[in-house]
């Protein structure tokens, strides 16, 4: 180490100097203090292989940028472990790692998120039955005065919103908590989007737009979780209602991507013609709280999150969302899924 190692043996912060294979080259008292001789075991475990994938240690020498941070569980406390330096000394490569207790933080970002999660569950029951009401009633054969209809018409729409801003909520509570998984299941891309397409067509009706939906029958089936995949199509097509004009069109696709006359992804794609995002937006709209310059036409605002939601649903698949727009033209919304093979 290129500090004066009198100096570093000091330090309150835990560091050691720490070889691939797990053994240690130097600590500092601190890292003694902490972990004393149980160190030896679990840094054997993080640079151990199991079934083909390396321990945490192992991204510490294959990752090429000095900053790398993550954080790791070590004997029931969370600790941050970053990578101050590589260390070239001695026979084999080592890397001088420091590392921070942050349990108490995990403890309050996990609490709050508990917090939360159970609001949102809260509310979703009582406004469930409220939309219940208003499509039974906007259903049932009964003559409304228009004035009532388009009163109720505007709660229903109105309550559909704030559905979403709750389902958007939840959905980053668990990202943020590190509790959003994707089940591994057989997904028939044809059949999420015809659910979402279907979910939201009364919506594209009322408000005079075109929503349609065209797939070929060959289509293969991919793994993931068919209802998150689903929820990332629906947030696609309900963000193109809110900037596509009345007798608009949206249209959402499937085909396929293949190498060497094997499927290799499902590109889906929600194409619109409307408003178009600007040119110095389309960075951004993937960011939390990132929202679009231009005004809604159906009024009402976000999260913020839908798109950001979309992009963890999607990367969490091993696939990856792209944008094209031309400001006053449309927007299309590419994900690109890949083919697995279920077992």
């Amino acid at each position: 180490m290129t500090a004066p190692r009198g100096l570093v043996d000091h330090l309150p912060k835990p560091i050691a100097v720490i070889t691939e294979s797990g053994a240690i080259e130097y600590h500092n008292n601190a890292f003694d203090e902490t972990f004393g001789n149980d160190a030896a075991q679990w840094l054997k475990e993080a640079a151990r292989a199991v079934a083909g994938e390396r321990g945490w240690l192992h991204g510490f020498f294959v990752d090429s940028d000095d900053l790398r941070t993550i954080d790791v569980e070590i004997e029931g406390r969370v600790y941050r472990v970053d990578r101050i330096m590589r260390v070239n000394e001695g026979e084999s490569p080592a890397v001088a790692l420091a590392f921070e207790d942050v349990t108490r933080e995990r403890e309050a970002e996990q609490a709050k998120s508990d917090f939360t999660a159970q609001i949102v569950h809260d509310l979703r029951g009582p406004l469930s039955g409220i939309q219940g009401t208003l499509e039974f009633i906007l259903s049932a054969d009964t003559k409304l005065d228009t004035m009532y209809s388009d009163l109720l018409q505007e709660a229903q729409r109105e309550s559909e919103r704030m559905m979403n801003l709750i389902n958007e909520i939840l959905d980053f509570s668990k990202i943020k908590s590190g509790n959003f998984t994707v089940e591994q299941e057989p997904i028939r891309v044809a059949g999420v989007l015809k659910r979402a397409v279907r979910s939201l067509q009364s919506v594209a009706a009322r408000d005079e737009i075109f929503l349609v939906s065209a797939h070929g029958r060959d289509v293969p089936q991919i793994i993931g979780s068919v209802e998150k995949l689903t929820q990332a199509v629906i947030n696609l097509i309900s963000n193109s209602l809110k900037f596509t004009p009345q007798k608009g069109l949206i249209s959402v696709g499937a085909q396929i991507e293949r190498k060497n006359d094997l499927p290799e992804a499902i590109v889906i794609t929600v194409t619109d013609s409307g408003m178009g995002i600007k040119a110095d937006e389309l960075r951004t709209i993937w960011e939390k709280y990132k929202q679009s310059g231009t005004k809604s036409l159906r009024g009402g605002g976000g999260t913020g999150l839908g798109l950001y939601i979309v992009k963890q649903i999607v990367e969490a698949h091993g696939g990856e969302i792209s944008v094209a727009s031309v400001e006053g033209v449309g927007t299309s919304m590419v994900l690109r899924l890949p083919v697995k093979r279920a077992a």
